[in-house]
């Protein structure tokens, strides 16, 4: 797989991790009452989620039209 596409699927796994915590803690939250955090925690899911997505698009553009490594 090339490094870019691999990069970028951790790139997403990390999001879709951060989700997952986002939404825990939105539970935690919420079976306390406390609306305002659990909605705000949502809120970050919601973001999490839409990087996630990001960072797959970006994998698969790298996979359908690789470019070359930049020289550091």
């Amino acid at each position: 797989m090339h490094d870019g596409v691999a990069r970028h699927k951790r790139a997403a796994a990390a999001h879709e991790g951060a989700t997952a915590r986002h939404e825990q803690a939105a539970r935690f939250w919420a079976d306390r009452g406390d609306e305002e955090r659990a909605d705000l925690e949502r809120r970050n899911a919601e973001i999490e989620r839409a990087a996630a997505e990001l960072e797959r698009d970006r994998a698969a553009l790298a996979r359908s039209n690789p470019r070359p490594e930049r020289a550091e």
